[in-house]
Formats: C-alpha cells, structure tokens, sequence
C-alpha cells in the first residue's frame, strides 16, 4: 500500500512560485464564482419549475420526463459525432491574434459538423421513434409521437452544442454563462404554462420548445462575435475536418454507451416500481445533479479550454490539473455537507413531501459521490484535452458497465436507498480508474497538499454520512461538527493560497 501510494503522489510539490500558485488560485475561485453565481440563479429558476411540475404531474410525470430525456440522449448521443467537445481544443488552440485566418477556418467547420449530425439526429429520432417506445416503456408504442416530436430536441441539442464549443474555444465565458441563465428562464417561461394547461400531456412540447429556446439565445452570443456561416453538405470543407471527427466518433461511441447506461437504469427501475420508483430516483438524483452542476460547471467551460491550449507542455498540465483539483476539492466537500443536511428542506419546499420523502436518503448518499467526482473531473478532462481516442473510449466503457452493475447491485441489495449508495460507489471506482489512467498513460501524480486535504476532507464527508445514518440528535449534531469543521479548513485554505478572500473581507471591512 505505502509502495502505490509513493507511486501516484510526487515526492515533492510543484515548483512554481507562490506569487504564480495564488493568480492560479485567484482565477480559479473567480470563475467558479462567476459561473457557479450564474448556475445559482439557473438552478433557483429551475427549482421553481420542478415545485410547479411535482405539484401538477407527480412522480409519474417525473419517471416520464426521465424516460423521454434518457432514451433521446441515446439518439443524440449517437449522432452528434461528439462535435461539442472535440471542436473545443481545436479553437482554442487557434484562438490568438497570429491564426485569426485559421480560427475562422475551426469555427465554420465546427458549425458545418453540427448543423450536419442536427439534421442526422432528427431523422434518425423520427425513423427510430416506435423503437424508442417500446424499449423505453417497456412495449408501450403509445409513445412513439412524443418521441418524433423529441427530434427537434435532438437537433436544437446538436446546433447548440456547436455553438457552445465556439464558446468555449474562444474564451467567451461571460456569454456562456449568460446563455445558460437565459436558457433557464426560458425554459420557465415556456413549460409552465403547459404544465399547467395540458399537465402531462405538455412534457414534450416543453422540453422540445426549452431546447429550440437554448438554441436561440446561444446562437445570438456567438454569432455577435462570428456570423454564422456553414456548409453542412460541403464534402470540400467538411473534409478539412476529419481529423476533429475522427476523435469524435470515439467521443460519440462513448456518449452513446454513456445514454444507453443512464437508459438503462431508468427502464430498469420502471420494471421494478414503475414510472413511480423511477421518478423518485429521478427527483433525487436531480437535486444532486444541481449541485454538481453549481460547482463544476466552470470545470468544462473555462478549465477544459485552459487544460487544452496547455497540454503541449504536460509538466504544466499536470500542475493545472493538480491546482483545479484541489481547489474543487476545498470546495466541494463543505456544499456536500451542507447538502446532506438541507436535502429535507429542500425536498419539503420544492417538491410534495409525501409523495418524494424517500428521495431525501438517495440523494444524501449519492452526493457523497459527487465529493469524488470533484477530484477527478479535471484529471479526467486530461484525456479529452490531448484527444486520446482509443483511452477515452476504454475509460467511458469501463465507467458505464460499472454505472449499469453498481445500480441494479444496490437496488437488489438496499432498495432505494441502494441507489443512492450505488452512484455513491460508481464515483468511487471511477476516480480510482482515472488516477490509474492518468499515472500510466500520462504521468500524473498527485501533489501531496492535494492528497492531505483530500484525506482530511473526505473523513469529515465520511463522519457527516454516518450522523445522517445514526439519526437523531445525536446524529446531527455530528454531521453539523462536519460541516463547520470542513468549511473552517476549507477558509483556511484559501486565506493562505489565494488572495481572493482576503481581496474581499478587506473591501468588506473598508466598506463597514
């Protein structure tokens, strides 16, 4: 064990400076600020759909929607050629005044790509749709309409996904969290009504119509900077950009695993318990995606670009991957906490309590996972960035099957609560599949400062999930200890290796 634990943590720390460490860290908690700021209003304009969608339509409604999402990921996921995030470090390695020629190049082939598998995707969801049906609602054909009319998702999905990567590659950051807020409200604007009117009949057109919105509001940021152009059945520029596919199709192969996994579980759970068993599952493991989503959502859309353009020298990306790593780890662990301790009120305010009270213990186990997903996610995003085909595809397949097996595992073993430990343990194995990939494919190591806090931090995670176990008052007053004990190291940390607290509690001071 000692002789492993030498292996993948470095003997010593990073040698870059401490002036170098604290802008590194600075810029992290800025961003992570900026668009878990923005995601915050996102998820409360979704919060408010979700209280008006438990009220109208039930668990029922939720283990359709859950359905209807999953299996035209399935579709989407086939047929996008994984353009969103395969174009991502291709643009961002042209985005600088000296390629302006070839940026313009990467840009139009990025779009050509995704109005092409847009149009791909409809067709296919129109073809396939009776198929879907049955496979999704166990022999049920009577969905076979809902799911032509989810082709116009599945092609909103692909233009938007194209228009995200322009995003992302140029550096955009306050258009892509401002789309993402606005996609938000759209969404709000659009599906309530429906529900309210048409209640479950009106799932369809508002996740189609929410899609088309995200579409629109997208396209508008990008397009201010570059007028969209595109030639979608062009072979002459089409070509010029197989190379970027060509990692795509792997990238898709993976995704179209990935769909068919999360598929999977939710037909699994429908032949178990029903649209009802899956749409606790859903309402649950929903609150904990919402967190996940606050929190990493700066992973993907200002660190993969980073990560992308560094990856030349690896040195460097290790040491970027070990920075963006620790800071999410500083960061998850206290939310966590806090998570597992507010889930019941959160519950109680936002969905009908009685109808998803046994989504509460789901979602305080499963988000232990998401303390490990924390870790590994911008370790991960190393394989993507060096677009490592043939890794990626063995590292997502390894990920899914384990996905499919903890799951049906831990639902037969624990019952619902099974679920919850299940994606708890998914995340586990996979940060354990990741560092092992990153040491022997690409050398990485984690620093030590990274591995110490991680220690520290998952304990107090670990103690919070048994005082929730223990119950009571006794219980709580654990996890409460947790909590403010994992949030007092966390500030600590900060203080030391950043300026951006200390920046704030002075103008605060000089304010007061």
């Amino acid at each position: 064990m000692c002789g492993f634990y030498r292996y993948m943590v470095v003997k010593t720390e990073d040698s870059h400076n401490s002036s170098t460490e604290s802008r590194l860290f600075d810029r992290i908690l800025k961003y992570t600020g900026v668009f878990g700021s923005v995601q915050g209003v996102a998820i409360i304009v979704t919060l408010i759909l979700n209280m008006v969608k438990s009220r109208l339509l039930g668990p029922v409604g939720y283990g359709i929607t859950e359905s209807l999402n999953r299996n035209t990921d399935l579709v989407r996921n086939s047929t996008n050629l994984g353009v969103a995030t395969a174009a991502v470090p291709e643009i961002s390695r042209c985005n600088n005044p000296a390629d302006v020629d070839a940026l313009s190049e990467k840009i139009g082939l990025t779009r050509s790509w995704a109005l092409l598998t847009a149009i791909l995707g409809m067709v296919v969801c129109v073809i396939l749709a009776p198929l879907l049906s049955r496979w999704a609602f166990n022999g049920d054909g009577s969905f076979t309409v809902s799911f032509m009319e989810m082709s116009v998702a599945v092609a909103a999905t692909a233009v938007t996904g194209g228009e995200t990567a322009v995003l992302k590659g140029t550096g955009m950051l306050r258009q892509i969290a401002f789309s993402q807020l606005f996609t938000g409200l759209i969404s709000l604007c659009v599906s309530v009504p429906l529900y309210w009117f048409m209640r479950i009949d009106g799932i369809v057109p508002a996740l189609a119509l929410s899609a088309l919105g995200g579409t629109v509001v997208t396209c508008f940021y990008s397009c201010r900077s570059f007028p969209y152009k595109a030639s979608p059945f062009s072979w002459s520029v089409l070509r010029k950009g197989t190379g970027m596919i060509g990692f795509g199709i792997f990238f898709t192969v993976a995704a179209f695993l990935g769909a068919w996994a999360w598929s999977f579980v939710a037909k699994y759970l429908t032949g178990q318990g029903g649209s009802e068993l899956t749409g606790t599952y859903s309402a649950g493991y929903m609150l904990v995606t919402y967190l996940s989503t606050l929190l990493l959502s700066v992973t993907e859309s200002e660190y993969y670009p980073r990560l992308s353009a560094s990856c030349s020298d690896m040195n460097e990306a290790h040491h970027l991957m070990n920075s963006q790593s620790l800071a999410m780890c500083m960061l998850a662990a206290p939310l966590v906490i806090l998570f597992m301790i507010c889930v019941p009120i959160v519950v109680f305010v936002v969905l009908e309590y009685e109808k998803f009270r046994m989504s509460i213990p789901l979602a305080q186990i499963a988000v232990t996972g998401l303390f490990f997903k924390s870790i590994y996610q911008p370790i991960a995003f190393v394989v993507l960035a060096r677009s490592d085909s043939v890794i990626y595809l063995i590292q997502e397949t390894v990920c899914n099957i384990l996905l499919v097996v903890c799951v049906v595992l831990g639902y037969k073993l624990w019952g619902t609560v099974g679920i919850g430990v299940s994606l708890a343990i998914w995340e586990l194995t996979y940060l354990i599949q990741v560092l092992i990939i990153a040491r022997l494919r690409y050398g990485y190591c984690m620093s030590r400062t990274l591995v110490s806090n991680f220690l520290k931090q998952g304990f107090l995670v670990l103690m919070a999930a048994v005082g929730l176990k223990i119950g009571s008052a006794g219980g709580y007053a654990i996890c409460m200890a947790a909590c403010v004990v994992s949030i007092v190291i966390s500030i600590r940390f900060f203080s030391t290796h950043s300026t951006f607290i200390g920046g704030i509690l002075s103008r605060f001071r000089h304010k007061s």
